[in-house]
């Protein structure tokens, strides 16, 4: 019913908690969470009437009018009082930090983000704003995608490494991180046959390190 990103997505979610799921587009994740007794109330938010539209027709083709909420809204700006975890997944890097600024973080127990675009910029942003990263993993799902859980508790900023790679799944080092760290490590080989750049070189080198040291 739900790609293996989303799936990864839902492991995360504490159970019996509200989640406000942004940018839901066919609802996909709410039903899921629901129809898995992971959550007795989802909102599927989205910007555009379209995707919403669509998010209706599921939610009524599963029967969960009642337990799956769809909002017409731009991030959070319409997110309910009961909301506990948010999710923002699917989305480039500058939306989901536009997302983040737009509303008052420390009002929602964590986040589950997951950016199609410079995740390490995402950790920086959440590291500057002393957010704490509570967990990470990566999925593969035809591209490896990463996901970052954090909340707005206090935690002192994390190293440049961490910021690139994920404290947690530095931490972790389980198969799926160390697969897509070869994976990473040999496109920037293929990618250096042509350019031959110091900086490449550099990347390798620390992957290395990371995998073998």
């Amino acid at each position: 019913m739900i790609s293996a990103r989303l799936l990864q997505i839902a492991m995360l979610i504490e159970k019996n908690k509200v989640v406000f799921d942004v940018g839901s587009d066919h609802a996909l994740l709410p039903c899921f969470l629901i129809e898995n007794g992971i959550c007795s109330k989802v909102y599927a938010g989205d910007i555009a009437p379209g995707p919403l539209e669509q998010a209706k027709a599921n939610i009524g083709k599963y029967g969960l009018e009642n337990k799956v909420i769809p909002i017409l809204s731009d991030g959070l700006a319409k997110a309910p009082d009961d909301v506990d975890i948010v999710v923002v997944s699917g989305m480039g890097y500058h939306t989901i930090r536009h997302i983040l600024e737009s509303c008052d973080v420390g009002r929602y127990q964590y986040f589950l983000l997951q950016s199609n675009t410079d995740t390490d910029l995402l950790r920086r942003y959440l590291s500057e704003k002393n957010y704490t990263i509570e967990d990470e993993r990566v999925v593969y799902d035809g591209f490896y995608y990463e996901i970052i859980c954090f909340s707005a508790d206090i935690h002192e900023p994390y190293t440049d490494r961490q910021i690139k790679y994920g404290p947690i799944l530095l931490e972790r080092m389980d198969e799926v991180f160390i697969a897509y760290l070869k994976d990473k490590r040999r496109r920037l080989e293929e990618i250096n046959r042509q350019a031959n750049k110091p900086e490449y070189e550099q990347i390798m080198n620390e992957i290395d390190e990371i995998l073998y040291n």
